[in-house]
């Protein structure tokens, strides 16, 4: 029985760490800024607040080596899928 008991504290203590240390918006911004900083051009962040992890798609353009799509000008761009878990990213591959 304190086998059990301890089990459920010890998921009870990561889920209720997991919930207070998610980091938010203004975090994934810090932790960007050095790429931002080589580039000059921040991303375009959407955030989603999920219960016990944030989840941030980055969208990158490339402005400064657009391609000619159907006579138009258009700058390339990526998007990357960041994962927030205790107060850390982690970049989701596809």
């Amino acid at each position: 029985m304190k086998f059990r008991r301890l089990v459920f504290i010890l998921i009870l203590a990561a889920i209720l760490a997991s919930y207070f240390t998610k980091p938010g918006k203004e975090d994934f911004i810090k932790f960007m800024q050095p790429a931002v900083n080589q580039t000059h051009v921040p991303p375009v962040v959407e955030y989603e607040d999920k219960f016990l992890y944030s989840k941030i798609t980055a969208t990158y353009a490339d402005i400064h080596n657009p391609v000619l799509v159907d006579n138009r000008t258009v700058a390339p761009a990526r998007k990357e899928i960041y994962i927030g878990f205790f107060k850390r990213f982690w970049k989701q591959n596809k």
